[in-house]
């Protein structure tokens, strides 16, 4: 997660203070945040294998939209079925690995989809708390970007696991239009960076927080996620002793 900030800081613990192309600006980073998250949807999205692009197929849509459908009508927290989203394991902790946690009968890939969503907001959620909290302030939305906000479910599980309004741009590449605002600014198309962003940043939608769906992300991050690695890490730990 990445927020602006106008003053530097070596000290925090929760977040990094990295140089921002607007000039006597900061973009805050939180030091913990989620490796491979969209790149966990492809990956189960092939894991599916030729049948379910047939099933698309037939269905005039792809897997994508297939899975989406299929997910809309789960609830919240999947039944149960929680995502270690470990897909890359850190450096300093080479053991950690990505796992399915709940899995019974009900579950099927619908299932598995939208807890990957899950595991990719709750853990997001975690991270820009920490950052938010040192810095004492509180988020009003959150603006998600890159290929996830292509869907109105990850959308709508943003906003309820953040309990705010979460929003997509109409281009959703950041870095793609952050160099070209920085283009528009070098070149002079546009006098300082908040006229260029003013005039090419515009919001696409905007997704309201459910606030009983709000409720049951709290419970499932307070209650289980934010513990959930002190119970997966002393397998993981033996798995990597045995096959890397």
């Amino acid at each position: 997660g990445m927020m602006r900030g106008k003053a530097y800081t070596d000290t925090a613990s929760e977040y990094w203070s990295n140089l921002s192309a607007i000039p006597y600006e900061y973009l805050y980073e939180t030091s913990v945040g989620i490796r491979r998250g969209m790149w966990s949807v492809s990956w189960f999205k092939e894991l599916l294998g030729e049948a379910a692009e047939e099933k698309a197929k037939s269905m005039g849509t792809s897997v994508e939209e297939l899975l989406e459908r299929e997910a809309r009508l789960i609830s919240p927290g999947s039944e149960g079925l929680i995502t270690v989203g470990e897909f890359l394991a850190p450096n300093n902790m080479p053991y950690r690995k990505a796992m399915f946690i709940g899995f019974d009968g009900r579950h099927k890939r619908a299932h598995m989809y939208r807890s990957i969503l899950e595991a990719i907001a709750m853990t997001m959620k975690m991270s820009v708390d920490a950052m938010c909290e040192e810095q004492g302030i509180k988020p009003r939305q959150v603006i998600v970007s890159g290929g996830g906000s292509n869907s109105p479910l990850f959308m709508q599980i943003f906003a309820d696991v953040f309990g705010i309004r979460s929003v997509r741009n109409v281009i959703n590449n950041a870095a793609g239009l952050g160099a070209a605002i920085n283009v528009a600014v070098g070149t002079g198309a546009y006098p300082d960076y908040e006229t260029a962003i003013g005039k090419m940043v515009r919001i696409r939608d905007s997704f309201e927080p459910d606030l009983e769906h709000r409720e049951i992300y709290e419970k499932i991050i307070n209650n289980i996620y934010r513990d959930i690695k002190d119970y997966s890490d002393p397998v993981n730990k033996k798995i990597y002793e045995l096959f890397g």
